[in-house]
């Protein structure tokens, strides 16, 4: 949410959750994940990682690229494919000719495996076998999540231009909280006390959220130019004072 909210930073430590911050480009991510299996692998560590993008990334080059260098030197990376069956407006079948993504795996010797992106007990599953996998050092997989888009891509996008309100509601019904949910509820981990205390605590993440994401942050202007490179260089100590310069001069009393 710091991110979106367009600070410079993604508003935690990526090294200390081992998560990378959040990129627009699509499937950039994956050549990076690559390559952080095989410096990985360099550095005599068993980390696996996780790849993840959308069906529409599989339409460009840097996925290719990133299967094939991990299956060749058999990475430690697990590729998971969230298919919402739209890339903004251009339907799976404007994207691939395969019968699925997961098939795609056959062609640089990989497992691949389509599974039901809406059911979580399934999706760990799979995924937990796919980690084993890697970590155990037979390479790389192509995991499958299918599952559809309930909303429109972003609040610019017209989605009754492209598809039928019909199709959005024939998936409500598997809506994965739900379905999770029942599952629980049939094997009674879940109780209605254990449900209201989640959704109590749900409730105050999202009211502190709100409250944050409201809040105007103090700037600092010369963040644009302190953490470009280790040691500033002069053309870039020039511009900051420039930029100082005009912000005194604003500011400064008439």
């Amino acid at each position: 949410m710091t991110l979106l909210r367009g600070d410079w930073h993604s508003g935690y430590d990526p090294h200390e959750f081992r998560v990378a911050p959040q990129a627009t480009p699509l499937a950039t991510q994956l050549l990076h994940a690559t390559g952080f299996a095989h410096a990985a692998r360099l550095r005599g560590e068993d980390t696996v990682v996780l790849a993840m993008c959308g069906d529409g990334a599989t339409s460009e080059g840097d996925f290719h690229e990133a299967l094939n260098f991990a299956a060749v030197f058999g990475l430690a990376v697990v590729f998971f494919v969230q298919n919402n069956e739209f890339a903004i407006s251009v339907p799976l079948s404007r994207q691939t000719a395969a019968p699925s993504l997961a098939h795609k795996a056959v062609g640089y010797g990989m497992p691949g495996k389509r599974v039901d992106g809406n059911d979580v007990a399934a999706l760990l599953a799979v995924l937990g076998e796919a980690v084993d996998r890697a970590r155990s050092g037979l390479g790389p997989s192509l995991i499958e999540a299918h599952t559809y888009r309930m909303l429109a891509h972003t609040n610019a996008d017209d989605d009754s231009r492209y598809r039928e309100h019909e199709a959005v509601q024939a998936w409500a019904e598997r809506d994965p909280i739900l379905r999770l949910r029942a599952l629980l509820r049939e094997r009674e981990v879940l109780t209605d006390d254990t449900e209201a205390e989640f959704a109590a605590r749900a409730e105050e993440v999202a009211a502190d959220q709100r409250v944050a994401m409201h809040a105007e942050p103090e700037v600092d202007a010369e963040d644009l130019f302190r953490h470009v490179f280790a040691e500033r260089p002069a053309m870039l100590d020039a511009q900051w004072r420039t930029l100082r310069d005009e912000i005194e001069r604003t500011e400064a009393p008439a």
